[in-house]
């Protein structure tokens, strides 16, 4: 009933038809996700991407999309390449561990050839430390294939919300000039009133560091646009070059908050959760009971940790949703404020700086609803990339 009323206020408002898309397209995807979720991924196919000439052509040009995210990192990202260059295919978990076992015992070997206690000791500590490890380790291919893809997957995430939160920088750097603006013309109503005897030595000081404060606060925004950029670049695989353009993203999708169902969701989640399944195999590879044991703590605990992770990324959702509603609110008022302010000016009834500050109000409060927007992106896909089974648990 709450997020019920909460749609129908918000309906007053323009920023809905940006809510509705949103939602309406992200679950109507949740929904469609493959139940055999794991039969679908092969490693093979998606180790060895096969792209197009043409395809690679447009990864290639100076401009960076959001939707172009994922397949460029698969391409290029060192780590991501290391990861797969490094992957054996075909590799059973017996294999994986005779090879760790074959290392303990060549430090046996070598133990027992030492003249000295002090390096035997040691290098027999270090061999039965890799025979322990070996039963960790024991992980077939296609374990370790999950494990890379995992890595991969939160990867994209992480930079998708990069992009997302580069482009909110925008409207926050404009927030930050706007301040300073006004700090300026603050600092010199207060010295105009200092000189003509209506104002205070404290008001002009206080003037004078909010002047300060606002030029640092200027360069603080400037710098974290500057850090988001190079982060989403590199992680990418692209150079850092003022050259390469961001492009906007589009928000025009359909979407239904109502259709959230937490328990339905949280069902797909898990069916779907690759480290859950990762859990599994560890512990059907092992071949101690306390390596076995230690994985099935971790395997009986994930149900729980996925659902409190769906429903905190749901609740930022509905926190997100009431900060555009509030946020749509206090641009409304701040229009009506700037309007009657704009008249107030053209009939001789207020002074330029005042009609100023009402224009800048009227500014921030348009930058913040367009910077909740993108929180509101943010929100959704780190819902859908729970839904996908990319979350730690």
């Amino acid at each position: 009933m709450l997020i019920e009323e909460r749609m129908k206020i918000n309906k007053v408002f323009n920023i809905l038809v940006f809510i509705f898309c949103i939602i309406t397209s992200f679950f109507t995807y949740a929904d469609n996700i493959d139940n055999d979720f794991f039969n679908n991924l092969e490693p093979r196919h998606h180790v060895n991407k096969n792209f197009s000439n043409e395809r690679i052509n447009d990864l290639n040009k100076n401009e960076l999309n959001y939707d172009d995210i994922e397949d460029l990192i698969h391409l290029y990202n060192p780590d991501i390449l290391s990861n797969w260059n490094s992957w054996e295919n075909n590799k059973s978990a017996q294999d994986i561990q005779d090879e760790y076992n074959d290392a303990a015992m060549a430090l046996f070997d070598s133990a027992a050839s030492q003249d000295s206690e002090l390096q035997e000791g040691m290098l027999n500590a270090q061999a039965i430390a890799m025979q322990i490890q070996a039963d960790k380790n024991a992980s077939d291919s296609y374990t370790n294939f999950l494990s890379n893809y995992l890595t991969e997957m939160q990867l994209v995430l992480s930079t998708k919300i990069l992009d997302l939160n580069y482009q909110k920088s925008s409207f926050e750097l404009l927030n930050a000039n706007e301040a300073l603006n006004e700090a300026k013309r603050s600092e010199e109503k207060a010295n105009n009133s200092l000189l003509y005897g209506n104002g205070t030595q404290i008001e002009l000081l206080n003037a004078k560091k909010a002047v300060v404060d606002a030029k640092s606060n200027l360069v603080l925004a400037t710098s974290s646009q500057k850090t988001y950029k190079s982060k989403l670049l590199l992680n990418c695989g692209k150079e850092i070059s003022e050259e390469i353009y961001i492009t906007p993203i589009d928000f025009n999708v359909d979407i239904d908050i109502n259709n959230i169902n937490l328990e339905v969701d949280y069902k797909t989640a898990l069916q779907n959760s690759i480290q859950y399944e990762i859990y599994r195999r560890k512990i059907e590879n092992a071949q101690t009971d306390e390596v076995k044991n230690e994985f099935k703590i971790l395997y009986d605990a994930a149900p729980k940790k996925i659902y409190n992770d769906l429903e905190n990324k749901y609740r930022n959702i509905i926190d997100t949703l009431d900060s555009i509603h509030n946020k749509s609110i206090s641009l409304e008022l701040a229009k009506d404020n700037n309007l009657k302010a704009s008249n107030e000016y053209k009939n001789g009834n207020i002074s330029n700086k005042d009609y100023m500050t009402s224009k800048y109000k009227y500014n921030v409060a348009n930058n913040d609803l367009v910077s909740a927007k993108y929180d509101l992106k943010i929100a959704i896909e780190n819902y859908l990339y729970a839904l996908k089974g990319y979350s730690d648990c």
